[in-house]
């Protein structure tokens, strides 16, 4: 394998396209958001997709097009503890799980599934961006040799 080539696991396709809606979401918003990494009461760092300065807003990007699968689940429920648990420590007003798919969106909004109520209970928002074409098209391509 050249070093230059990817391998089939990567994924860079997600991580820009995290970036993609990180600039999405803090276009909405007007607020600059940014990748951050919050100090915890261990010793340990939190890494967050954005946050404001001030860490009024935190922000988990997941890039994931279509049905999920496997452990997806199990990830934006991670992600949405990481953000409910720092949050606390911070004093975040907001806490938000980006995602840039409607089938993801409505999987965290299935009127009766627990998580549905979990994320509304502990202040966690679901907020769906739009992703260019191209970025879409990437991100699909990738999850199919991915998935093999």
């Amino acid at each position: 394998m050249a070093i230059d080539e990817a391998h089939p696991s990567d994924s860079r396709a997600q991580r820009e396209a995290e970036v993609a809606i990180i600039a999405a979401l803090s276009a909405r918003l007007g607020q600059p958001l940014a990748k951050t990494s919050v100090p915890t009461g261990n010793g340990g760092r939190v890494e967050l997709d954005g946050a404001t300065g001030d860490l009024s807003i935190l922000v988990e990007a997941y890039a994931h097009q279509g049905t999920l699968r496997g452990s997806q689940p199990k990830k934006l429920a991670t992600d949405a503890l990481k953000l409910t648990w720092i949050g606390r420590q911070v004093k975040a007003k907001r806490k938000i799980l980006a995602v840039a798919d409607q089938e993801v969106e409505s999987y965290l909004q299935r009127p009766k599934a627990w998580l549905t109520q979990a994320l509304i209970d502990l202040g966690v928002e679901v907020v769906r961006v739009n992703l260019d074409d191209a970025t879409v098209d990437t991100l699909r391509t990738a999850q199919t040799v991915q998935f093999r």
